[in-house]
């Protein structure tokens, strides 16, 4: 099993559905970029969010910042790659939640950041229950 930790910014709202056997699945889509310059490209992931943490991915919308980890698969569509990652954790970044009417609010004086975070991971807060 391949497991890959990525970040980035949602490029759209999340998209919730349930399947024929009642499980909730979260899909998102996330571009991260690699390289720089005249050779940076953007790699496009679509993840998905099983379970309960599915309820809560739900609620992410386009431009939130978020890190994920998963298992990754690999396919190809009209000759281009297709990055798969199966969510088996997920966090967003504080700083990146959004105002009441959907649009972003102004970064606070630290950034966005809490004085009170956890030392093992210092810029992140849980993405959920579980």
């Amino acid at each position: 099993m391949q497991q890959l930790t990525i970040t980035g910014y949602l490029s759209r709202d999340a998209e919730q559905r349930s399947t024929r056997s009642g499980d909730t699945v979260t899909a998102l889509n996330v571009p991260v970029k690699q390289g720089w310059g005249e050779k940076e490209q953007t790699n496009w992931f679509r993840v998905n969010v099983w379970g309960k943490r599915a309820n809560f991915a739900g609620e992410l919308r386009k431009g939130d910042f978020i890190a994920v980890t998963g298992e990754l698969s690999i396919g190809e569509y009209n000759g281009k790659p297709q990055y798969e990652i199966r969510a088996s954790d997920f966090q967003t970044v504080k700083g990146s939640a959004r105002e009441p009417d959907g649009s972003r609010g102004a970064p606070a004086d630290n950034g966005g950041y809490s004085d009170d975070l956890d030392d093992s991971i210092p810029y992140m807060t849980s993405g959920g229950a579980w």
